[in-house]
């Protein structure tokens, strides 16, 4: 092990580390792929081993790789936050464009308040919503493809961040002049004889379905739905349920013919979670910001 390592070093160590890819390296550095392996190639000799391996989907890290990302994650953060200066990103100037991944449940609930506030901080900004792909959002942060990503499902994955904004339980909704529902209640028992729709989920909200599971009722879904958008229509010309999110059950029961109605038995609530890479840019951190300050403390109405 000979040498020292200097600052660019350890920025391309973090994010072959983060990125998986000397290309997307090379892009975020604004550097030329030669010279990211150029420096790959330094850190091997400086180390006497591969720290990183070619495999099918990228580089994969290795052992010792592993080890060091942590504490050079963190101290190459600490010197970005004390030389970063307060121009480095404006807000009320800039006319960038913002990705973020969301749910349907996130569309629905958490655009119509996030776009007012933006226009105000930011008017020359604007945001392109992505559908959320549970299994695909940890690797679009890192790439830098994607500055946010809004979800309730954890990545388990070290190279990015997340910061938990909201609580959220879960309710009925029935049609306003449900035969069995009209007092705002049911039982266990007379849950179990009525009949559900449930929105597909890839991992974020599965509390829902679990539930079914748990008191044997799968046989009494009728229908499931892409999106909890088209619950409300559907529940409201019927007399089917739907277990949703229970803010997104007080909106819906304002703009519809619907009741609210408690759970028999409670589904655990889960936190929403604003997820940006490690070693995101100001402008990332700035967007993370507004997210988690706007939707902490409003509410649909």
């Amino acid at each position: 092990m000979t040498g020292t390592l200097d600052m660019a070093q350890v920025r391309t160590f973090v994010l072959l580390y983060e990125t998986r890819s000397v290309t997307a390296t090379a892009e975020l550095m604004r550097l030329s792929q030669p010279t990211v392996s150029y420096t790959l190639a330094k850190l091997r000799r400086r180390f006497g081993e591969d720290l990183f391996v070619r495999g099918r989907e990228g580089l994969r890290p290795s052992a010792r790789a592993r080890e060091m990302y942590p504490a050079l994650r963190d101290a190459l953060a600490t010197i970005d936050r004390t030389f970063a200066g307060p121009a480095e990103f404006d807000p009320a100037t800039t006319e960038r464009e913002f990705s973020v991944m969301l749910s349907d449940f996130g569309e629905l609930s958490f655009l119509p308040l996030l776009l007012p506030a933006l226009a105000r901080r930011a008017p020359g900004a604007w945001l392109r919503a992505r559908k959320l792909v549970v299994d695909e959002f940890a690797d679009l942060l890192v790439a830098g493809r994607l500055d946010l990503a809004v979800t309730s499902a954890p990545p388990n994955d070290d190279r990015v961040v997340g910061r938990p904004f909201l609580r959220v339980d879960y309710a009925l909704i029935a049609a306003a002049d449900h035969p069995r529902a009209r007092g705002g209640a049911l039982d266990e028992e007379g849950f179990a004889r009525e009949r559900f729709v449930t929105v597909h989920s890839s991992g974020d909200h599965l509390g829902p379905l679990r539930l079914l599971r748990r008191l044997g009722l799968e046989d009494r879904v009728e229908l499931e739905l892409a999106s909890y958008a088209s619950a409300p229509y559907v529940v409201a010309t019927s007399d089917v349920l739907a277990i949703v999110p229970r803010h997104i059950a007080e909106v819906f029961a304002r703009r519809h013919a619907l009741s609210v109605i408690d759970l028999p038995r409670p589904i655990e609530a889960i936190d929403v979670t604003a997820y940006t890479r490690r070693s995101a840019s100001p402008a990332q951190r700035w967007m993370a910001d507004l997210v988690v300050e706007t939707l902490a403390d409003q509410r649909l109405t």
